[in-house]
């Protein structure tokens, strides 16, 4: 369904119902134009139960766990809430028994002073007769309280562009897709399967019949060089008409350089890019992929600098693809090769170095200007290096981390959008085909699905990095709470990764979270001799009141009975609010679960008294305290309270998440992923992680397929 239509009245600010709630639309304009927004498109949705519907993308939408429909979400807020968000707002209200409010109120929260007492003595005169007619009413039922957490009742239908199975990827799923950029868009690109490893080099430089010649048969099975180079530090200017600034890449000067060092190693042979790898695509690109290989299989890594000074070392070290050549030479070294003018027949200086002494000489340090600074990457780089030297082990998960802070660190000019992956991949042992449509996450997840990762992909969607717009939140390797990638259990599984770079996780848990307002809460608390005697008062005092008021009507020698119970009634009466008090009061021993949040914050005891009626300081624990020193940009505070545990956390998103998913656990704590929900792609938006306790993973529901973004 192609038509637009009008959300203008969605965003007018105007006051509406909604199933009895007062709520206030947001206020919303074109930015640019400052005017109405214009007419947007529907999207469709198939829900749950699969009804199919259109609706235009306007408010935040939730998923009722009642009917399983997506609703537009109607959140309350605390009275000094942030600027007004997408979103329907109502004002901050709690829906507690009508006895147990009006019993609060009579007695006040404080009666320390004699005005308090006198007040609430007062009140209790007012309130008597009230609670005269509620005291029949129960407060709870102790069967509810063991139900579990409302359930997120949601799928995801979608595809995936690769899964960690075959069977669950499209019927008809291309496997050649044609390149994104100018220069391949004519070429297919095989995307199914994995690159197979190089035996040997697919071509060579070798000398020959006193020549070097270009070998490609594969006739040639002798040692040979790898020559590596950092092609910036080899141009020629080539200026033409279209491109005055256009240049080429100094073969000749390379090649020169290559040919007397292979004679200086004892080889007939070296490998240099410019030649060895194929010239169109697609072949060209796997080729560079599967690099690793050659270097592997070379007798010696010649790194080819263009002068002898240190800033040409680290220059070359700045380089991507320059990395890993350095880190998978044999025997952990390398040949550093600089100009040698008074060697014989311009041989250059040769300098065998151990990997290791590449950490503090090219990898650590960058140039600033023609400074030399560190760039605080020395415990990364050291790491790498003792790994590959085997002084000391990485775990699959440490490498994967490592390396990749590593990588991300390096310069390179972007050939493919995925190129940081496809770096990483030379480092690995299974090297799925690239494909041109995917992103760096895609190609990410992609690798990690392949290769035995340790659930890498898993473990980053439960950690809480900063959240930026634009950013895929569940690429993430630093941890706000404090955990390491290998600290995370995961307690779900990657089933694949969608077009849009989303993941589909299978095995969560799922809980929904009330926006539009605090529910009744049933709850259980300890029975004691004070409660006893207070239910006995309670129920007691109308009756001595109406016992001793009819005694004194009768008159007689019953009227000084009668004006004693008279008395001890209205005495009940007027203690009603504090035996109420004293019967709900006191800490709850079982409460049906619920993740209730609100937009801003408020003081524990308001909290408290918004959720069960009244104050005792004693049921929820301490004020929820901020564990940031500011805001992230265009994020806002919200509170959540979990009435299953008893917690109140605050905690920083952009949107109210309407759900909690579960999907891993550490340090003897949850993980759960707060999501908002987008209908108009049926996914979660991972807006923040928090850590919930461990007895709410068997009172939450398990789910499918879930789609995250």
């Amino acid at each position: 369904m192609a038509t637009n239509v009008d959300i203008n009245h969605h965003f007018n600010g105007a006051r509406g119902w909604f199933k009895g709630r007062r709520y206030w639309n947001p206020t919303l304009q074109d930015a640019e134009k400052g005017a109405k927004l214009a007419p947007v498109p529907q999207h469709f949705h198939r829900d749950v139960l699969k009804r199919e519907t259109w609706r235009p993308k306007d408010l935040d939408r939730y998923i009722s766990p009642h009917y399983g429909k997506p609703y537009h979400l109607l959140v309350q807020a605390a009275p000094d809430a942030q600027p007004q968000g997408e979103w329907r707002r109502r004002a901050v209200g709690g829906n507690a028994p009508t006895l147990l409010k009006v019993s609060t109120w009579a007695i006040g929260q404080r009666t320390d002073t004699i005005d308090n007492i006198a007040l609430a003595v007062g009140r209790s005169i007012l309130v008597a007769p009230i609670i005269l007619f509620l005291v029949a009413y129960p407060m709870g039922s102790p069967a509810n309280s063991t139900r579990g957490y409302p359930a997120f009742p949601s799928r995801c239908y979608e595809y995936p562009k690769h899964a960690l199975n075959s069977l669950d990827v499209a019927p008809e799923a291309p496997t050649v897709v044609h390149g994104v950029n100018k220069h391949d868009k004519d070429k297919l690109y095989r995307v199914e399967g994995e690159q197979t490893r190089l035996l040997r080099p697919r071509a060579l430089v070798v000398w020959r019949n006193n020549d070097w010649e270009i070998v490609d048969d594969g006739s040639f099975t002798g040692p040979y060089i790898f020559i590596s180079f950092a092609a910036a530090q080899y141009q020629l200017p080539a200026p033409t008409p279209t491109d005055p600034n256009k240049t080429v890449l100094d073969t000749e000067t390379i090649d020169r350089r290559a040919k007397m060092l292979a004679k200086q190693s004892g080889v007939l042979a070296y490998w240099a890019d410019f030649h060895c790898r194929a010239e169109f695509q697609p072949e060209a690109t796997d080729d560079v992929h599967r690099f690793c290989d050659v270097v592997r299989g070379a007798h010696k890594i010649c790194v080819v600098l263009p002068d002898t000074s240190r800033n040409a070392l680290v220059f070359f070290g700045q380089r991507l693809w320059c990395l890993p050549e350095i880190l998978l030479s044999r025997n952990h070294e390398v040949t550093i090769c600089t100009p040698d003018p008074q060697g014989p027949n311009n041989t250059d200086s040769m300098e065998i170095i151990d990997i290791m002494e590449m950490t503090h000489r090219a990898w650590a340090v960058r140039l600033e200007g023609h400074r030399i600074v560190s760039d605080g990457n020395e415990e990364t780089f050291r790491l790498l290096a003792e790994h590959y030297t085997g002084t000391l082990k990485l775990s699959r998960l440490e490498l994967i981390q490592v390396a990749l802070k590593a990588l991300r660190s390096r310069q390179f000019t972007k050939f493919q959008q995925g190129d940081l992956a496809y770096a990483l991949m030379t480092l690995l042992s299974k090297r799925p085909r690239m494909d041109p449509t995917d992103t760096e996450q895609q190609a990410l997840a992609r690798l990690s699905l392949a290769n035995d990762s340790d659930r890498i992909v898993e473990r980053m969607a439960c950690m809480d990095q900063l959240r930026e717009p634009g950013r895929l939140g569940w690429f993430n390797t630093t941890d706000d709470l404090g955990a390491n990638l290998w600290d995370i259990e995961p307690l779900c599984q990657v089933a694949g990764v969608c077009h849009d770079g989303a993941l589909i996780l299978d095995g969560c848990h799922g809980i929904s979270i009330r926006w539009k307002d605090i529910p009744r809460i049933y709850f259980e608390v300890g029975q004691t001799w004070k409660k006893f005697w207070a239910s006995m008062s309670l129920r007691s005092g109308p009756f001595w009141f109406l016992l001793g008021c009819a005694l004194v009507g009768i008159g007689g020698p019953s009227r000084a009975g009668g004006a004693f119970f008279l008395v001890l009634g209205i005495i009940l009466l007027l203690l009603s609010p504090y035996s109420v008090a004293a019967l709900y009061g006191g800490k709850v021993w079982g409460a049906k679960p619920w993740l209730i949040g609100f937009e801003g914050t408020l003081p524990i005891d308001e909290i408290e008294y918004l959720t069960f009626g009244n104050s005792i300081d004693e049921r929820i624990g301490a004020d929820p305290s901020l564990n940031f020193p500011k805001l992230p940009k265009g994020h806002r505070l919200f509170t959540l309270i979990d009435t299953g545990t008893m917690t109140v956390t605050c905690f920083a998103a952009m949107r109210p998440p309407s759900v909690a998913l579960i999907a891993g656990k550490e340090g003897g704590m949850l993980r759960a992923i707060l999501c908002s929900y987008e209908r108009s792609q049926n996914c979660l938006y991972k807006e923040a992680v928090l850590r919930m306790e461990t007895p709410m993973w068997d009172r939450s529901e398990l789910m499918g397929w879930q789609k995250l973004a």
